[in-house]
């Protein structure tokens, strides 16, 4: 029997997995063994495949690719299209980049990190931009979030999206304050049967035009929340706090969750750029303040019927629908695994660009002292930088990494639950890449898993009864910490 691959997946290779298969619809590539792929690129329609003749493992590798719709049998004549053959990339597999398209933003926030209403880092040209699409496409990278600054304020926004598009590039979340999302902006998005998530900001009812430092900017994120829910897009909001807005989280999650927001993150500013001015020096929340803060919240969480999906920085994590919650700082990498795990898993198929060009592992890292050390895309092509370079080892650094560099951390009774904390996290602390995340230490030193823990167990259990957990919860977004550019 001949068999032929589904036209929605393309035969791709990387520089060091040579074996992929690329989804149209999803965005992503699966990998595969050498011996499988060698069996999935005769799914041609043009090689004969006897199953009886195939081993055991073989035959059930050619029916989980039948079952799963992956490969049909073949038509008279019918071959893989031209866009279906085997290709190659002369880079790492990255599924997605971050990328900010200007340095700039219309809003005044008191606590941007990358000091955008000074467009610190600038603003490249059209010319730059449309380079960077080129890259992208040439390293195989297929889809982007928009970011800035304020993305939305570029006169050659759609020119953009429309190069991006040529490419096959999917943009799959657009980041914005929310104050430009209107209608003719959806339309246009309709236009081009774009229809990607949107991630706004919301600093606290009552607070947001403080942080934002403008008047008017919480009534205009309400107007464009309530239109992105009328238009039925998938909304995440990203709440940033501090002393003025912190008694306001319950109120204002209640109010997002009316408004369709579907995921919520949330936690304190990076203090760097704007936050560090004196007018707002103390405003700033505590390490123990922040996990109060949660604390308290947590059971008035469930009580509310967890009515989104949430991230709060370094404790509860939980999707409605799911059996567990979870906290994000506790990760259990027994030392066996060490060496295959990542210190951060979502360096792994991520990364960031900047407005200036700057390759960096996430957005948060882009003004630390330690950003000198990332490459420029402006000065070194893409395709090198995702080779083998200091960046690709940097990303690559796993648990064993961390541990064998910091020896405290093997002796240290939580290493059984802890992985040396976030990168970027580490980098706001010093300029060790491979050093330790005080602020992890601090949470396990002074208790806070057990607190977290019980705030959240009974009023959990109680919320179960009241909502028993579905096998697939639906009306959720699941939080990726990698795609929030303030926390």
């Amino acid at each position: 029997m001949k068999y032929i691959i589904d036209q929605r997946y393309r035969l791709r290779g990387w520089y060091k997995s040579p074996t992929g298969l690329y989804d149209l619809r999803t965005k992503e590539a699966r990998f595969y063994t050498k011996e499988d792929y060698i069996l999935l690129m005769k799914c041609d329609g043009t090689h004969d495949i006897d199953k009886d003749m195939l081993s055991e493992n073989e035959r059930h590798f050619i029916e989980w690719l039948e079952k799963n719709g992956i490969i049909r049998e073949a038509g008279f004549l019918e071959y893989l299209t031209k866009e279906q053959e085997y290709r190659t990339y002369p880079a790492r597999y990255k599924k997605h980049a971050h990328w900010s398209i200007t340095g700039a933003c219309n809003l005044k926030c008191r606590h941007c990190f990358m000091s955008a209403p000074h467009a610190k880092h600038g603003s490249p040209s059209k010319e730059q931009l449309l380079s960077i699409v080129d890259q992208l496409a040439e390293c195989g990278v297929f889809t982007v979030g928009l970011t800035g600054g304020e993305p939305l304020i570029r006169e050659d926004l759609w020119e953009i999206i429309d190069a991006l598009h040529e490419k096959e590039i999917g943009v799959s979340i657009l980041y914005t304050n929310g104050w430009l999302v209107d209608e003719a902006l959806l339309d246009k998005l309709d236009e081009r049967k774009m229809h990607p998530n949107f991630q706004l900001s919301f600093d606290g009812v009552g607070w947001h035009d403080f942080l934002r430092g403008v008047p008017g900017a919480e009534e205009r994120t309400i107007e464009a929340l309530k239109l992105l829910q009328k238009r039925k897009y998938n909304v995440s909001i990203s709440i940033c706090l501090h002393r003025k807005n912190r008694d306001s989280l319950r109120e204002t999650i209640r109010l997002l969750a009316s408004l369709g927001v579907r995921g919520v993150k949330c936690g304190s500013m990076l203090e760097l750029g704007e936050w560090m001015s004196p007018e707002v020096q103390g405003l700033q929340l505590t390490r123990d303040e922040q996990l109060e803060l949660f604390e308290e919240y947590i059971p008035q969480y469930f009580e509310d019927d967890a009515p989104v999906s949430i991230m709060m920085a370094d404790t509860l994590m939980y999707t409605p629908g799911d059996k567990k919650w979870r906290i994000h700082n506790v990760r259990r990498i027994p030392e066996e695994r060490e060496s295959d795990i990542l210190s951060c898993g979502v360096l792994k198929n991520n990364f960031y660009i900047g407005a200036d060009g700057m390759v960096a592992p996430c957005m948060g890292m882009c003004d630390c002292g330690y950003s000198s050390h990332f490459p420029n895309l402006f000065e070194t092509p893409l395709k090198e930088i995702l080779r083998d370079s200091e960046y690709t080892e940097l990303t690559a650094a796993t648990v064993k990494d961390i541990r064998d560099h910091n020896p405290e951390c093997r002796e240290c009774k939580y290493v059984d639950r802890c992985t040396g904390g976030c990168r970027n996290c580490v980098l706001m602390q010093s300029d060790d890449y491979y050093g330790i995340d005080k602020e992890v230490c601090y949470f396990f030193e002074n208790g806070w898993e057990e607190r977290i823990t019980k705030a959240a167990e009974e009023p959990f259990r109680a919320y179960l009864k009241r909502n028993p957990p579905k096998e697939k919860a639906d009306r959720v977004i699941r939080i990726e910490q990698e795609e929030d550019p303030y926390l």
